[in-house]
């Protein structure tokens, strides 16, 4: 998608203001600008899972003469600096003063309806989510872009109406977008179950209620149905480990169990499955949020950044963490009220209060840093990326946990590790920039712990050599 459907065109903007008269050009200097935003953070998004990318020479072909059919490949840190660089470029050029009023975008910007302030903001919030990455291996690197975004006069993303999201029309989705449509999808018991016990209000917005209520689950437990020692919840989770479907204590999870409910033979699955409607807009028309920063990831990041003493200190962990969960709650009872998710029922602020008291949320300092993370992971549970990352990143949610335990991932009696990056596939003989990607492949073979091409568990080319190892 990076190559034909989003790099390419956001080039074309670039390259068609290029072509218009100078007077003309001038009045393009913010749309040019913004341009570069997104077209960053989708190169990133690719490099993130692929490593090394063909960048600073692609979308080229159209461009020049002879045309550049062989764009070379940018490392995974050579593009880092590329990006980093390009985001703060675009940051002075908004912020610059105009010899003449700009092109307007009201109606055309998809995000921020031409907002210059915000998409400062969004292009320094990306810095920084592109700085995390480095913690560990260029820890200098991390806290420079640091220092230099949230000590701007203009920041980071402050507020949701400063998120960097896309709201979708209606229609925009549909049945085929939702994945409980193709098959009974479940949240992981571990994160269903820690959800319940904290009274997370997300839960019903993530989830359906369980089809056994109260007065179903007592009476099929009554029958033998349900093991005795289960408890009943109005949402469970599922476990993921292939192997655990083959454990008696865990069967009751992995079939349909039948049973009698008011004289009634009946059939029902233990497990919730995902809200369809907080997916597609077909059952209810509501309008989708497709989240790219939110103002809650800014905060929890800052929160982990100052727990680990890299801006800020742990003193300063406490107040971003609670600012942090405040603003995803509010967000995601926004985001479920736009979609007209079933049964919606709006967020009080007595809930919020009494989530963050809860244990296993109420802020503890020997717990801290994987009471954020855990925050982080839940979410990003629309940005399934940025989870993914988060945990091979830091190690949480991890099974040894003190929060949320996350599942030994188990198949055939062995321990499944967890995918680091995506299949990287050699070019054929005919690909006419064979060798620069077969060039780019060698490189990253010598990166410690890459592996072979289509090892799935090795890591990316560069960045991703030093994020901890994710131990089961």
């Amino acid at each position: 998608m990076f190559y034909n459907g989003v790099g390419n065109r956001l080039v074309d903007v670039k390259e068609l203001i290029k072509k218009l008269p100078t007077d003309k050009q001038a009045t393009y200097v913010h749309l040019d600008a913004i341009a570069d935003i997104p077209l960053a953070y989708f190169a990133w998004y690719t490099s993130d899972v692929y490593g090394s990318i063909a960048y600073s020479e692609a979308f080229r072909g159209r461009y020049t003469t002879p045309p550049m059919l062989t764009p070379k490949y940018d490392t995974q840190e050579q593009l880092y600096e590329l990006l980093d660089q390009q985001l703060k470029s675009a940051v002075a050029k908004l912020k610059a003063p105009t010899s003449v009023t700009q092109v307007k975008l009201d109606g055309f910007d998809i995000y921020y309806n031409g907002d210059i302030r915000k998409w400062i903001k969004a292009a320094n919030s990306l810095r920084l989510r592109m700085a995390m990455r480095l913690m560990k291996r260029n820890p200098e690197k991390l806290r420079t872009v640091a220092a230099e975004v949230l000590n701007d006069e203009v920041g980071v993303i402050g507020s949701d109406a400063e998120s960097w999201k896309f709201i979708a029309g209606t229609g925009f989705t549909n049945t085929e977008d939702n994945p409980a449509n193709q098959r009974s999808v479940s949240g992981s018991k571990s994160m269903v179950d820690f959800m319940w016990n904290t009274s997370d209000p997300r839960i019903r917005v993530y989830f359906q209620p369980s089809h056994f209520t109260k007065e179903r689950f007592d009476a099929a437990q009554a029958q033998g149905k349900i093991p005795a020692d289960f408890k009943w919840q109005q949402y469970y989770g599922q476990y993921i480990s292939p192997d655990a479907a083959q454990e008696t204590d865990k069967a009751a999870y992995f079939t349909a169990i039948a049973y009698k409910f008011n004289g009634r033979d009946t059939t029902g699955r233990l497990p919730s499955s995902i809200r369809p409607s907080f997916f597609n807009s077909t059952p209810n028309n509501g309008l989708m949020t497709f989240p790219i920063i939110n103002c809650s990831d800014v905060l929890f990041m800052r929160a982990e950044l100052a727990q680990r003493n890299i801006f800020g200190s742990p003193a300063d962990a406490q107040a971003l963490y609670y600012r942090g969960i405040d603003s995803a709650l509010v967000e995601t009872d926004r985001a479920a009220s736009r979609a007209k998710v079933a049964d919606y029922r709006a967020l009080n602020p007595e809930e919020a209060t009494a989530y963050k008291a809860k244990p296993g949320v109420v802020y503890n300092a020997s717990n801290a840093l994987e009471q954020i993370c855990v925050q982080q992971y839940i979410n990003y549970y629309k940005n399934n990326n940025e989870a993914w990352a988060l945990v091979k990143r830091t190690g949480f949610p991890a099974v040894n946990g003190n929060i949320m335990k996350s599942e030994i991932f188990m198949s055939s009696g062995g321990v499944l590790q967890m995918p680091r990056r995506f299949s990287i596939t050699r070019p054929t003989v005919t690909d006419m920039n064979a060798k620069n990607i077969n060039d780019a492949i060698d490189a990253m073979e010598k990166v410690p712990g890459f592996g072979s091409p289509n090892d799935i568990r090795g890591v990316c080319g560069g960045i991703c050599r030093n994020l901890v190892v994710y131990l089961l």
